[in-house]
């Protein structure tokens, strides 16, 4: 991915991806009902060892943009926070090139705590530092920075006390022409007092044949706030698609969700 940046003269800055990869057998992990222990593995992709260490972190989300993180002194109480609730071993972990390590997370819910849903986040993060930045020449005679990010994944982790429950629906929904293809504007509205969290689909009708044109995975609303204002664009080909005047917009419960699991939540349709 090239971002280009006006000094003297024009430098591109080469984002490194995947120099040291993370990744985790679960997007989230919740506890509702009797459950009060899960497993975590974390793998190590890359061709050397890694040393990953984990810790707590506080974050709101935002009906615009999304997650933020909430810094000492500046929490307003709007989340009950799960990390008091939940405990995790071990918290730093050296894994072998292509390996794997296993997380035990453990839910100690205390006596007489009230109802409703507590959520922190699972920080992972590996302790092996990125590369100085390296100036190149491209063969084109401009200038290049390789900027290597350390990597981390934030998992969120939610403790659910009592009989919660949430509705969803899909308010203001717009379709418009772009140069690229189609862009879609929507609310996703939550009414409850515990998080949503799902995939969407967008599917165009073609002579009596659905096409789904686009898949979005991991979009949530949590219980700070009561919608998440979004925007989509679609890769649109006529070749590939003759009319798309129509589309649907599905919104589905993930997979794992212990009690949609994959169902409809919400959906609507729109048009140009």
């Amino acid at each position: 991915m090239f971002l280009v940046v006006s000094f003297i003269t024009t430098i591109f800055m080469i984002f490194a991806q995947d120099a040291h990869a993370i990744r985790v057998s679960l997007r989230r992990v919740v506890f509702e009902g009797p459950k009060k222990s899960e497993v975590l593995t974390i793998i190590n992709t890359t061709a050397t060892e890694q040393t990953y260490r984990l810790g707590w972190r506080k974050y709101k989300m935002h009906e615009d943009k999304s997650l933020r993180a909430v810094e000492e002194g500046q929490d307003d109480g709007a989340v009950p926070w799960a990390d008091k609730l939940v405990r995790f071993a071990p918290q730093r972990i050296k894994v072998p090139a292509g390996g794997s390590q296993q997380i035990r997370i453990l839910l100690r819910r205390p006596k007489n705590i009230e109802d409703g849903e507590y959520r922190s986040h699972l920080w992972i993060v590996t302790e092996s530092k990125p590369d100085q930045f390296k100036l190149t020449q491209q063969a084109d005679g401009q200038q290049a920075v390789k900027l290597a990010i350390q990597p981390a994944i934030s998992l969120p982790i939610f403790v659910r006390i009592g009989k919660l429950s949430a509705e969803t629906s899909i308010s203001n929904a717009k379709m418009n022409k772009t140069n690229e293809g189609l862009n879609v504007k929507l609310s996703l509205n939550r009414d409850g007092d515990k998080s949503i969290y799902g995939d969407f689909d967008f599917v165009c009708t073609d002579g009596g044949k659905n096409i789904v044109m686009k898949q979005v995975r991991g979009i949530a609303v949590y219980t700070e706030i009561p919608r998440r204002n979004l925007s989509f664009d679609i890769p649109y080909s006529e070749t590939k698609l003759k009319s798309c005047s129509a589309m649907d917009v599905v919104f589905r419960a993930d997979v794992d969700d212990p009690v949609h699991k994959g169902a409809v939540l919400a959906q609507t349709s729109v048009r140009l």
